[in-house]
């Protein structure tokens, strides 16, 4: 393969991944005009249109989308052959993009992320916090974390765990309104929805009990669009919530909130990390995804110290 191949190649993906003309060249020191004729010349040897330009953007074409994996393969290995001659230390090297449900990103990799640069200084790692699902290509991603399903047949799941609800509150709260004793109790508390992004959409209560499991639509005093905000709102004494394990947790811990109605826990969905099929992996991304995973597998260990309501 031809340097100058090589150097198209490196262009097409950096315009993919920035989705413009300009941001690439300037990242590969070149004039915007250059960069056009290069990708023109890349497309005539090809013989196949690789990207849509619009007025706001560019975008890769369906060919253009396959190529872009070759590619990203193709440089990835040439990337691992050049960092295999040097200390293996001084491999684990470059940017490792990953997207992540924001309650994740915030409750289980944050806290741990200066700890592993600390031990990986050359990685940088991008965490782009979403609960929005992920587009690899044009959101440049190189695995994402996720709380459900499988998003697309095209991508691998590795599967960490399933979180447990756990129903909680104050204990100002609960020496003021009782604990609640069962499920249909729930009705006579003040209770914190969490606003889901369809209009008017509150995420539903669950319980389970005897293998039975149940969805509970109580009416609330307030609702927030976030976990961490609506788990503040129970440590000042406003209501109940439910939340998972993981985000609760260091209140628990503290004593600022209680568990009730333990007998009716349930699990959410399961956590998991997602990377396309057919993308080879290399060394850095690899190893920041390994941690990443022990980081949840730890979080989500039920040897959590909590405080429950008698």
């Amino acid at each position: 393969m031809r340097v100058d191949q090589l150097a198209a190649m490196r262009l097409f993906v950096r315009i993919v991944e920035t989705g413009s003309f300009g941001r690439a060249a300037r990242a590969l020191a070149m004039s915007s005009s250059n960069a056009t004729e290069r990708m023109a010349r890349l497309e005539e040897t090809l013989g196949v249109r690789l990207l849509a330009r619009t007025t706001r953007a560019v975008a890769p074409t369906e060919a253009g989308a396959r190529y872009y994996e070759v590619c990203r393969r193709v440089l990835n290995d040439l990337d691992e052959i050049e960092a295999s001659l040097t200390d293996s230390r001084e491999a684990l090297t470059g940017k490792v993009r990953v997207s992540a449900n924001i309650s994740v990103a915030r409750s289980i990799l944050i806290p741990r992320l200066p700890q592993w640069h600390a031990q990986h200084p050359g990685i940088h790692v991008e965490l782009v916090m979403s609960d929005q699902r992920s587009d690899f290509v044009r959101d440049s991603i190189d695995f994402a974390v996720r709380i459900g399903g499988l998003e697309d047949q095209d991508l691998v799941l590795r599967p960490l765990g399933r979180p447990r609800r756990v129903t909680v509150a104050s204990p100002d709260y609960l020496r003021q309104m009782g604990c609640p004793k069962n499920p249909e109790d729930l009705r006579r508390h003040r209770l914190i929805g969490l606003l889901l992004p369809q209009p008017g959409a509150q995420l539903e209560w669950e319980f389970e009990a005897d293998g039975k499991r149940s969805e509970l639509y109580p009416p609330s005093v307030a609702s927030v669009n976030d976990s961490d905000a609506r788990l503040q709102l129970a440590i000042a004494g406003m209501g109940i919530v439910q939340s998972l394990c993981f985000i609760a947790a260091p209140a628990l811990l503290d004593g600022k909130l209680e568990r009730v109605l333990t007998a009716w826990e349930t699990r959410a969905p399961e956590i998991s990390i997602l990377y396309p099929r057919d993308r080879h992996l290399p060394a850095r991304i690899l190893a920041t995804m390994d941690a990443f995973s022990a980081w949840i597998r730890e979080a989500l260990s039920d040897n959590l110290v909590a405080s429950t309501h008698p």
